[in-house]
């Protein structure tokens, strides 16, 4: 039998092609995988917060909320919607209900164990001073932002809504806001004059009297809204007292912010003859809120200035 040989040429050409086709395919792996570290290189910006600097995904997909006032309310005014917060007894805020839907509530607690926040895998941790043990552990591993529970509620709000990236809209809610406010405002000074007003909140066991500063309650009536503060009031956040306590304050009005309006402690109060003697009990000016988590986001203040402009201007 003959045996064939291939012209050396022949060979060549064929070691030239699998050369190149070995070259080709090296290449687009090459891309391939400088592709995948590209699209895991996600662009970040610099936070600034109480314990330092972040370094924070520029649009954040994953945000765990954690904090005992409503910052959630404030990434939802902004377009956000956050992957999980905490969550009262396994419910949301009552004026964030709609807004939280398909959010994955986390238990309410002084103490997280830093173990579940891992799991949930976020790209940007978004918690309040008191969980400082947890920034000092998880702070490494996912970008975290620290905001200060403080008296000025539009500080945290755009603290809140730089760690999302949505300053400038963080901006514009609270610019529209202020003058729906000052519209509100102004209106209820026109049928009033300076009639005074008071919050207060009845609890299980005491009375909290709100006061004229440091507390988002405060500023929206006395700032926002500007109404006349009660005489007595305290200066600062507020003070708790018992039922015989009331007798110092003798507002025109009472805005009655309680979380439940029922239960023995309630009805004791509102039953009993202190609370009766009240000028405001009297005259018929106790107005009752529905909104009453603190009014520490965009969502709930808006809902209670619609809601105290529709108690006071429509009666």
């Amino acid at each position: 039998m003959k045996k064939f040989f291939a012209p050396l040429s022949v060979v060549f050409m064929l070691f030239l092609l699998i050369l190149t086709g070995c070259g080709k395919e090296e290449e687009a792996s090459t891309e391939a995988s400088e592709k995948k570290k590209e699209e895991k290189t996600e662009e970040t910006r610099t936070v600034e917060h109480l314990y330092g600097k972040a370094e924070v995904p520029a649009e954040p997909k994953k945000i765990v909320l954690l904090s005992h006032v409503s910052w959630e309310g404030s990434l939802v005014s902004v377009g956000v919607k956050p992957y999980a917060v905490m969550a009262y007894d396994n419910e949301f805020p009552p004026h964030l209900t709609e807004e939280l839907e398909g959010v994955k509530a986390l238990p309410y607690a002084d103490e997280i164990n830093s173990e579940e926040i891992l799991k949930l895998d976020p790209d940007l941790l978004i918690i309040s001073d008191r969980y400082k043990p947890l920034y000092d552990q998880l702070s490494e591993t996912i970008p975290t932002v620290v905001v200060e529970v403080g008296g000025d509620w539009k500080e945290d709000h755009l603290k809140v809504a730089e760690a999302a990236g949505k300053l400038d809209e963080g901006k514009k809610v609270i610019e529209d806001l202020e003058k729906e406010a000052e519209d509100i405002g102004s209106r209820v000074s026109e049928k009033m004059g300076d009639e005074t007003f008071m919050a207060v909140a009845i609890n299980k066991k005491d009375i909290r009297v709100y006061g004229r500063t440091n507390h988002a309650t405060n500023s929206l009536l006395f700032d926002d809204l500007k109404l006349t503060p009660a005489e007595n009031l305290p200066e600062d956040f507020g003070e708790n007292i018992s039922i015989e306590g009331l007798a110092k304050y003798d507002p025109d009005h009472i805005l009655d912010v309680s979380y439940f309006n029922s239960g023995e402690f309630y009805d004791s109060v509102t039953q009993g003859e202190v609370w009766k003697s009240l000028k405001a009990v009297q005259n018929g000016n106790v107005h009752t809120l529905k909104t009453t988590w603190g009014y520490w986001d965009p969502i709930e203040r808006q809902k209670g200035l619609k809601e105290i402009e529709s108690l006071l201007l429509s009666e």
